[in-house]
């Protein structure tokens, strides 16, 4: 996942985690950067982009922390990444220009937007199961 930013892949990282840590454990944002090693303001910042999405849940007070909302085969990466980047996460242009779009058409449009769409689908249909069994 070089091609997206470091936050997007941390985010990938504590999620593999909690999912690895099963289903009802909820953990806080202190020990999932610990466990992690995701530095802990980031991690933070992360947890909080994911639960406003609704890929985890979070719970304040004793024994509140973070765990997913549902199951690691209904979250895809096309989810997390969106949670991260925000949704037009595939608008970046290749060709420095301010989005993708096909007027004015640089150069590099036509194979760009083939390379956008086979990781679009890639996204979407890979899931945080997926992850685990990598």
């Amino acid at each position: 996942m070089g091609f997206y930013s470091k936050p997007t892949r941390l985010a990938v990282r504590i999620l593999t985690h909690l999912v690895g840590e099963g289903a009802d454990c909820i953990q806080t944002g202190r020990n999932i950067a610990r466990a992690t090693q995701v530095p802990e303001p980031s991690a933070a910042k992360i947890l909080q982009a994911l639960a406003k999405r609704g890929i985890l849940e979070s719970r304040k007070g004793p024994g509140g922390g973070f765990r997913l909302a549902g199951a690691p085969s209904e979250v895809s990466l096309a989810r997390i990444v969106a949670a991260v980047e925000g949704d037009d996460y595939m608008a970046e242009c290749i060709g420095g220009l301010k989005r993708c779009m096909a007027h004015p058409r640089c150069p590099l449009h036509g194979k760009w937007t083939g390379v956008k769409d086979r990781m679009s689908e890639f996204l979407q249909t890979t899931s945080l199961e997926d992850m685990l069994h990598a």
